[in-house]
């Protein structure tokens, strides 16, 4: 009977070997993958905040110097170039940051795809889930999506976030076994459905 089952060890290092040939990490790491991107994007608005502000700034300035407008007028003007210039910097550093991050969420979303496969892979590892308490995602969401299909239709970031999370709870010794029995009977279970198929 023992022979049968493989050990409490064993079954945690089948398990953590399924998991590392399922889900690439690097390419899960949406954090990582989109700051370069993000101080770029702040870069960029940066830049159009300025030449916007300072373009408005020389023209008072000019105008100023010319005395065509007095002092006090100068003052509001350059005042009020920081509006325009804000909200212009701030729109280029949207857009900026939108068409970084688009690349890196297609990217997640066709390895999403690739994992989950047509009955879905992320909900097999439902018990160790439960487990995790990550504040803005929604694991119940994240597992019933799963199971239905509809997982790329999640938030790539929620969904990069708990395959992380959930790596390092089944790389974490103290994992009970119970979690890695449960993992493995729904892996189990679907390849005896697809042996009497």
């Amino acid at each position: 009977m023992s022979g049968k089952q493989p050990s409490k060890r064993n079954l945690r290092k089948t398990v953590l070997r399924r998991f590392e040939n399922t889900f690439d990490l690097d390419r899960l790491h949406y954090e990582r993958r989109t700051k370069p991107g993000k101080e770029a994007a702040k870069l960029t608005g940066l830049v159009f905040a300025s030449v916007v502000f300072f373009a408005g700034f020389g023209l008072a300035y000019i105008s100023h110097s010319r005395g065509v407008i007095d002092d006090m007028f100068f003052n509001k003007l350059v005042f009020l170039f920081m509006i325009p210039s804000s909200v212009i910097g701030g729109t280029a550093w949207l857009i900026s940051s939108n068409r970084r991050e688009f690349k890196i969420r297609e990217d997640i979303r066709a390895h999403i795809t690739e994992f989950e496969g047509e009955k879905g892979t992320l909900w097999r590892y439902e018990e160790a889930l439960k487990q995790l308490n990550l504040k803005k995602v929604d694991m119940e969401g994240l597992i019933e999506a799963s199971h239905e299909g509809r997982l790329i239709k999640m938030a790539p970031e929620d969904v990069c976030a708990a395959i992380r999370a959930l790596h390092d709870l089944l790389s974490n010794s103290t994992t009970p076994a119970a979690v890695f029995t449960a993992i493995e009977s729904h892996f189990s279970s679907d390849q005896e459905e697809t042996n009497k198929g």
